[in-house]
């Protein structure tokens, strides 16, 4: 999916600032999933990006993240605030 992100970005003169993807790691080794992550910063600054929004199950990657997203923080907080 990286390489038609890529594609696209070069050569239909459509831009988009942000890519999307969901747990596309999970068959990965560890060492895989550092290349990966490796990978998805060097296609975000091929292809002009301004970010991706990425689901992902391992803590390493979610480590690696510029900033998370932590919807069960969120939800706990929520459900706090929401009693008192």
């Amino acid at each position: 999916m990286r390489a038609v992100a890529l594609y696209l970005a070069q050569n239909t003169g459509r831009r988009y600032d942000t890519l999307f993807s969901d747990e596309t790691d999970g068959p990965l080794d560890p060492e895989r999933k550092r290349m990966f992550m490796a990978m998805k910063r060097r296609v975000l600054e091929l292809g002009g990006y301004a970010r991706e929004f990425f689901v992902s199950q391992t803590p390493e990657l979610t480590a690696m993240a510029d900033a998370v997203i932590d919807l069960d923080a969120m939800a706990a907080l929520h459900s706090t605030s929401s009693v008192e």
